[in-house]
């Protein structure tokens, strides 16, 4: 045995000897624009480096170089010097280490001096220069220019000019560190309208890549062509035409589409769209634990473009152990989607009718059961207003049958999120903005006899999320959020904003942390007996912050997996001042592993008291788990 475990301890050295044949280090010394950990991501130096030969190694660098060169001209470092001296440490007679010393003078940063358009003087089109990038005193950035560049190109499109070229020269005065851009335009020919012609595909058999053979789709192709709302000979607004096919996109319909304008002899052009669509059927299924749900399982089938008009029709179903759920839904993500040409996606139309049942803890009483039997109706309508800015609103109503009470539910919503992160599912760096603001009422359950419990309410909520990259494959991220209602709600609406759970606070009970006053009431009709009540904030105001260090493994085969350690607080107070005020928070680390969209999370909050460092004992309510990122 002990022979077994010398010889696999033999091999692991060897191997690891071996992926190290040839060690080196790289030292980057004098640059300020730019940091170290910059610069070594832009040399971009494959893993296998210290595998190569050293003559390979030195030619890779050499090439390498060029890359952080690139990146000093690209934000108008043009006064830069660059070096690189290579450095063999003889550590032994058979061990020699490679070093890599780069030096950098970053230099005096050049700035725009102005811009110039060149275009043919009978199709010139009037833009304001004045207000591009590259007109101001600013410094100079390459991505500038592009934007420019694609705003200018917008600008001809707009005017017919849908096959407009554009290229660009920077003329640089190295005396007065100013560079001046020059973009030449070649508009074409102006696109008037003439036919819309539509075609719509769907691959025979996806197993056969080779079989090119196409049949139609699902698709009415005739109220497809009556979705394009120009008509014939009006000049086809080019950022339109796009738009067009962006739309369709982002329907989610389709996984190809193509259009292009053909000219005809009496100088019309038809415009032609061939779309390639998706398989319509979907089903899925698979298992979830929730933490006031439990674990469970959930089901749930959908058919896309019903009647070749983009209807939606889906079913789900969800048992748990403290839940059961079931839903039909129905959609239609071109409701309207085509006369706002000024909206760039499709307009989202949702509705779902839903039966539920399930049994949770209350907030206050964690040893009670509430019991509730829920008919929901909820539909949503959703779009893009920018690239970056979504709308949603909501109109929620449903009949809750909750420990014998009933009541009629109403309640609206309209929210915004503005995100400008690299990533929607799993963000490095970026801001994520998302106000919210709803309005409610209850009524009573009796529908001969409707009236109004307690008064209406309204309540606002903002969320503001931060991601940046820290160093090497450290990332960081924090969330801050605020919430209050502005009038007094019933319970079951006002306990939406307490805090405490694996998406809020880590290491208490799911709403568990809340404003609230005690008082006593009588047990029996004497009064002799009476037993505490906790009263819960019905007009709760919350702050909550969260914070996340977030360390990716650097090694190929690990990188789905992060280690995070995290920092949760949290005040929860109310609008009345008889409602005791809670201030909350917990330290912990916790893993993730990424797998496709899903995220499984595991925390733990070993520190719940932070006014000393003494440890704290175990305990498995300080556990949390999701399928999610916390943010």
């Amino acid at each position: 045995m002990r022979i077994i475990l010398f010889l696999l301890l033999f091999v692991t050295a060897y191997s690891l000897a071996e992926e190290d044949k040839h060690p080196w280090y790289l030292n980057i010394r004098g640059n300020k624009a730019f940091s170290s950990f910059q610069l070594e991501e832009q040399l971009d130096v494959p893993e296998e480096f210290g595998m190569m030969d050293t003559t390979k190694q030195d030619f890779m660098m050499r090439l390498s170089l060029e890359n952080i060169k690139a990146l000093y001209y690209s934000r108008g470092f043009y006064s830069l010097d660059i070096s690189m001296e290579i450095q063999r440490d003889i550590i032994s007679a058979d061990s020699v280490v490679r070093g890599y010393f780069i030096s950098i003078r970053d230099g005096e940063r050049y700035r725009f001096d102005g811009i110039k358009l060149i275009s043919p003087p009978e199709r010139t089109v009037a833009i304001d220069t004045s207000g591009l990038n590259t007109a101001q005193d600013h410094y100079y950035n390459q991505e500038d220019i592009a934007e420019d560049m694609e705003n200018i190109q917008k600008a001809y499109r707009r005017e017919g000019y849908l096959h407009a070229t554009l290229s660009s020269v920077e003329f640089l005065d190295t005396a007065q560190k100013k560079i001046r851009v020059e973009i030449t335009v070649n508009p074409g020919a102006k696109v008037i309208m003439g036919n819309m012609v539509s075609e719509s595909f769907r691959s025979r058999d996806k197993r056969n890549r080779q079989d090119t053979i196409k049949e139609a789709g699902l698709t009415d192709t005739t109220w497809l062509s009556s979705l394009w709302k120009i008509p014939q000979g009006e000049i086809i607004d080019g950022n339109q035409y796009h738009s067009f096919r962006s739309k369709l996109y982002s329907t989610q319909l389709f996984t190809q589409i193509k259009m292009r304008d053909s000219l005809r002899q009496d100088g019309l052009s038809d415009v032609y769209l061939e779309a390639t669509e998706r398989i319509p059927g979907e089903m899925r299924y698979g298992f979830f634990y929730e933490e006031i749900y439990g674990f469970g399982a959930h089901a749930s089938a959908k058919h896309k473009n019903f009647f070749g008009h983009f209807h939606e029709f889906s079913t789900s179903g969800i048992v748990a152990q403290h839940k059961q759920e079931t839903s039909v839904g129905y959609a239609n993500p071109l409701l309207f989607g085509t006369s706002f040409s000024f909206i760039p996606t499709a307009i989202r139309f949702e509705d779902h009718v839903t039966l539920n049942h399930e049994k949770i803890n209350p907030p206050a009483y964690p040893d009670s059961l509430e019991e509730r039997y829920e008919v929901i109706n909820r539909a949503d309508l959703t779009f893009g207003i920018t690239k970056h800015i979504r709308f949603r609103g909501t109109l929620d109503t449903r009949y809750v049958n909750k420990n014998e009470d009933k009541l009629f539910k109403l309640k609206a919503e309209t929210a915004l999120t503005f995100d400008y992160t690299d990533d929607y599912f799993n963000p490095v760096k970026g801001i994520r903005l998302a106000p919210t603001f709803g309005a409610g009422s209850n009524w009573n359950g009796n529908i001969q006899n409707l009236t109004m419990v307690g008064n209406p309410y309204t309540y606002g909520e903002l969320t503001v999320n931060l991601y940046h990259p820290l160093f090497w494959t450290f990332n960081g991220a924090v969330s801050g959020s605020v919430g209050k209602f502005f009038a007094k709600a019933h319970e079951d609406d006002a306990r939406v904003f307490y805090q405490g759970g694996s998406r809020s606070v880590r290491g208490y009970r799911f709403r568990s942390i809340y404003a609230s006053y005690t008082d006593s009431v009588c047990v029996d009709d004497d009064c002799t007996k009476q037993k505490e009540r906790i009263n819960t904030g019905l007009t709760p105001l919350y702050y909550r912050l969260n914070e996340e260090i977030r360390w990716t493994f650097p090694w190929k085969s690990w990188q789905r997996w992060q280690i995070v350690q995290f920092y949760d607080w949290t005040l929860v107070t109310d609008n009345e001042s008889i409602y005791a005020k809670r201030e909350s928070e917990s330290l912990g680390l916790g893993v993730r592993y990424h797998w496709q969209f899903l995220t499984f999370r595991l925390d733990y909050a070993f520190k719940k008291d932070l006014s000393n460092w003494s440890p704290e004992a175990f305990g498995w309510g300080r556990f949390a788990f999701d399928l999610s990122q916390t943010f």
